[in-house]
């Protein structure tokens, strides 16, 4: 625990002896990145089955597995056709059920308006009229339960999360920014989406999983949440820069809480 494994996610060796209580995770979307060449579209359905059925098996009864995706795989990086295999959270649905997983809830983030940064949507004099493309300008959070929707160690939710908190997240559709610098990591996911997720699908002292670990954000947001945390990445320089990361927020905490704090519920957010 409290640890991120440099090693491949579908290996079960690479994953923590201890069983979890929450996943938050990015996989990759299929879309052209450089780190997704080296597999074919099969491969890649393989890899996310073979990766949550292991996220499954380490999964405790009524552990939650959050995972954040687009709906669709896109061919020739975006070039807007979709067939109806292509469809990745319905097939993703279909395996974690084999693994006695099922849906609790679906969020929509609300990301920026895609003309803003985005070299695939244009307006100029070069597009003709009727061909109008349209990135999706959100991305779907799918959440599950493993066994049982409900932890026979939860307290009321009133011990955990505040009734202002929790109204504004009950909302299936949340507002939050995109990365806006992806300089180091292709694909960063924003502290605040983890964060909701974490408090509301996790407890303090809880351990907070992630296969694929990117930046490190899921771990990050973790340790300061108070929980604690997991994760595999299969790439050295990410691998590096998620250690970055927590040395980073370590040193910063260590001044600001005791040992003894560390996994006590705060008011950090």
């Amino acid at each position: 625990m409290n640890k991120v494994v440099l090693g491949d996610s579908r290996d079960i060796k690479n994953y923590p002896e201890e069983n979890f209580h929450l996943t938050i995770t990015s996989p990759p979307y299929f879309v052209g990145k450089d780190y997704e060449k080296d597999y074919s579209f099969d491969d890649y359905r393989e890899l996310l089955r073979a990766v949550f059925h292991n996220v499954a098996s380490k999964t405790i009864e009524g552990g939650k597995i959050a995972i954040n995706i687009a709906d669709i795989a896109a061919f020739s990086k975006v070039s807007g056709k979709v067939e109806e295999n292509d469809q990745v959270l319905p097939e993703i649905t279909r395996n974690l059920k084999l693994d006695d997983c099922h849906l609790l809830a679906r969020y929509i983030w609300h990301k920026d308006d895609p003309w803003v940064n985005s070299q695939h949507v244009c307006y100029h004099e070069g597009i003709p009229a009727t061909y109008v493309r349209a990135l999706p300008n959100w991305e779907y959070v799918w959440v599950f339960y493993k066994g049982t929707p409900k932890r026979s160690d939860a307290p009321p939710i009133s011990n955990v999360i505040s009734k202002e908190d929790w109204k504004k997240w009950v909302s299936a559709v949340w507002y939050i920014k995109s990365v806006q610098a992806n300089d180091d990591h292709a694909a960063k996911f924003p502290e605040e989406l983890v964060r909701r997720l974490i408090l509301l699908y996790s407890l303090p002292g809880d351990t907070i999983f992630d296969p694929f670990m990117g930046s490190g954000t899921t771990a990050i947001t973790a340790h300061k949440c108070r929980r604690g945390y997991a994760g595999v990445e299969r790439d050295p320089e990410y691998h590096a820069l998620s250690q970055k990361g927590l040395e980073a927020v370590y040193n910063s905490l260590e001044a600001e809480f005791t040992p003894e704090e560390q996994y006590k519920p705060n008011k950090l957010f």
